[in-house]
């Protein structure tokens, strides 16, 4: 659902391959984490027929003492309980069974994101999650931000409902009390250790998810002190554990300023390691998205580790049957609705996190208007990208109740209310995440209708040239804006809009009313009209003017960052406004040529001579793609070592901007 931002003074650490997509938006990312020790199976671990291990040698069980704590990990699974015939909770169940039963120490923890956003708890607004859970010998949970999805009473009477402990440190009314349901801590006695577990969460916790303004959250790092002095001096834990919803750059800043914290597992971020890492003497244990892979780490009395191991799962693993038979039933019950076939795409949609973050999507394109369309005086539209959901991709073809409500699970209203264009320009910036700082790459995290914009994730985020329907963005002047009351009340990207008096609210969830607008307009194929345009080098207006064999050549400086500039297929010209010429002249140029420094783009004389003479308008915008020069960019990981570019899984090159002045004498007909 949100995107993974900077959080703290660490930056952070740049992913080195993609690994999976889970659907919140944040790419799952595999990293090489050593702790001087290889990958090798654990002697004396039992594993579920198709599962593998990922872990530790017994080298590292040298020096061990028989006082130890197992930290069985976690299940962050989005209210997710998978389907009949995938990765589920009952295949995970029946892993997560073995390991405890074959550990006298071990305890199962989870770190939040369980009440919301799948499919089913559009409907149960997590009710089932917990009864699942509570069959689980959970030994407790941290909360996430997704357990506030449907607001913060739907979240306390969840808690109520769990036979465990919610662990929740961070969280509290506006009068300073905890949150009912909730525990600030937990200790367990495994053997002869006290063992104290306490809960974090990522900063701007009001800014993603449906939690109170006038609610209290409290830092990471002032809390994680906190605690950890709390259990150590009054509770006389041995081991100190944290359930972490932070992103992942967080848990190296919790490990660097926090004295006698011994490990955390758990993440926001959704990374996968390969190894656990131990930073500044604390333990840091990711394995990703339920229900793939499972964490296993064991701790001595002295908070060092043991072993660490990552057991992942495929579909070989036999599902415990009682799990397997609720699940069956849980989709059975929905299983009319869910097949309720709603319409048809004559295209392709994609939903991957990558895309919807990265770059216009058709899927974008497709929501946004349904926005537009809600509402007549509707002139622009927005919709965050981690709120498109599964990370696959559908069509042609039919589109079901289940499907549409899959990639929008959230029940988020439409609304209608207006906003200056500085307003509007605010919220486009404030979506941007910027290299080096953005471990995923330049990323301006949301789709749009209405709006044409040029962004730049340099360092800083930057908006160029935008346009409502074809008309520049006035800063003083007032546009009627259609998105969710999610983004227009609660994600702090968008708070530029919260003041805005609504002028219409549609009584319908956003899901919902897609699934209304597919079944009057099916088939739907969105286009994708340059609506979001990446601009990562600009070279101005054109200098020098040739003409040879029928064709006008712009000169233009080759980007300094360029190691290789695209031909003219990677290549789009765009003017504004109505004044497009309907289609008689093609602004796209016909070739784009290197010559040392010079870049060279092409027009057919004839077509634009034609195309100036008639035209009111003043430039054309052209843009076009480059290979980037890490060196010349020089952006680096918080070890030093040069990122190679580009870091965005939604573009394979670098993007840039060249202006045709066709005001300039030099074009005009002869």
């Amino acid at each position: 659902m949100y995107a993974v931002e900077a959080d703290g003074d660490l930056r952070p650490k740049r992913p080195d391959e993609i690994d999976r997509e889970c659907g919140c938006g944040c790419a799952h990312t595999r990293r090489e984490f050593m702790v001087g020790v290889t990958a090798a199976g654990i002697a004396g671990v039992g594993l579920a027929s198709g599962t593998g291990t990922v872990g530790a040698s017994d080298s590292a069980l040298e020096g061990a003492s028989d006082d130890t704590v197992t930290i069985v990990h976690d299940l962050h699974s989005h209210s997710e309980i998978g389907e009949p015939d995938g990765p589920n909770i009952a295949r995970y169940r029946r892993v997560v069974q073995e390991q405890l039963g074959d550990r006298d120490d071990a305890l199962f923890l989870a770190n939040g994101d369980e009440l919301g956003s799948s499919t089913i708890s559009f409907f149960t607004e997590g009710a089932h999650k917990v009864e699942f859970m509570n069959d689980m010998d959970l030994a407790a949970a941290g909360v996430g931000n997704h357990d506030f999805d449907y607001g913060v009473d739907v979240a306390e009477q969840r808690f109520r409902d769990s036979e465990f402990p919610w662990l929740n440190s961070a969280l509290y009314t506006d009068e300073g009390d905890l949150l009912p349901g909730t525990q600030r801590y937990t200790t367990f006695e495994v053997g002869d250790l006290t063992v104290g577990v306490f809960n974090v969460v990522l900063r701007g916790f009001h800014g993603i998810t449906d939690y109170p303004d006038e609610y209290e959250q409290r830092d990471p790092v002032e809390t994680a002190r906190e605690m950890t002095t709390l259990l150590r001096d009054r509770e006389d834990a041995d081991v100190v554990v944290c359930s972490s919803h932070t992103p992942h750059e967080t848990h190296f800043e919790l490990a660097e300023k926090v004295d006698g914290l011994d490990a955390i597992f758990g993440s926001h971020s959704h990374y996968t390691m390969d190894a656990a890492e131990i930073h500044e003497g604390t333990v840091i244990s990711e394995i990703g998205y339920a229900y793939f892979h499972l964490g296993v780490m064991t701790l001595d009395e002295n908070g060092d580790l043991v072993s660490w191991e990552r057991i992942d799962l495929d579909g070989g693993v036999d599902p415990d049957p009682e799990f397997q038979r609720r699940i069956e039933a849980q989709y059975e019950e929905l299983e009319d609705e869910l097949e309720r076939s709603v319409g048809e795409t004559a295209v392709e949609l994609d939903t991957s996190g990558s895309v919807t973050y990265g770059r216009e999507a058709r899927i974008g394109n497709l929501i946004t208007d349904v926005m537009l369309d809600a509402h007549d005086d509707a002139e622009v539209a927005f919709q965050n990208g981690g709120g498109i959901r599964t990370n696959t991709t559908y069509g042609p073809g039919e589109l079901t109740a289940g499907d549409v409500l899959s990639i929008l699970p959230f029940g988020n209203e439409i609304v209608v209310f207006e906003a200056t264009g500085s307003e509007i320009e605010r919220v486009l910036e404030n979506r941007i995440g910027v290299l080096p700082d953005n471990a995923f790459g330049a990323q301006q995290g949301q789709q749009v209708a209405g709006l044409q914009y040029e962004w730049t994730g340099h360092e800083e985020p930057e908006i160029g040239d935008v346009y409502v329907d074809g008309d520049p963005l006035e800063p003083d002047e007032t546009y009627v804006v259609s998105t969710t009351d999610y983004l227009k009340d609660i994600a702090g990207a968008y708070e530029p809009f919260r003041d805005a008096p609504v002028i219409w609210e549609s009584g319908t969830a956003l899901g919902p009313a897609v699934m209304e607008y597919l079944e009057e307009h099916s088939p739907v194929e969105p286009k994708l009209e340059d609506r979001i345009l990446r601009v990562d080098e600009d070279l101005g207006t054109q200098g020098a003017v040739s003409r040879r064999r029928g064709e006008t050549r712009l000169r233009f400086d080759v980007p300094e960052g360029a190691s290789d500039v695209a031909d003219a297929s990677a290549f789009v010209g765009l003017a504004r406004g109505d004044d497009v010429t309907d289609g008689e002249f093609d602004l796209d140029p016909t070739s784009v040529e290197v010559d040392g420094d010079d870049l060279w783009i092409g027009y057919d004389t004839g077509a634009l001579q034609r195309f100036v003479a008639r035209t009111d308008l003043e430039e054309i915008r052209v843009f076009g793609a480059f290979d980037p020069d890490p060196e010349h960019y020089g952006y680096t990981d918080p070890d030093g070592s040069l990122l190679e570019l580009p870091v965005a899984a939604a573009y394979d090159r670098f993007r840039l901007k060249a202006t045709v002045d066709i005001s300039s004498p030099s074009l005009r007909p002869n």
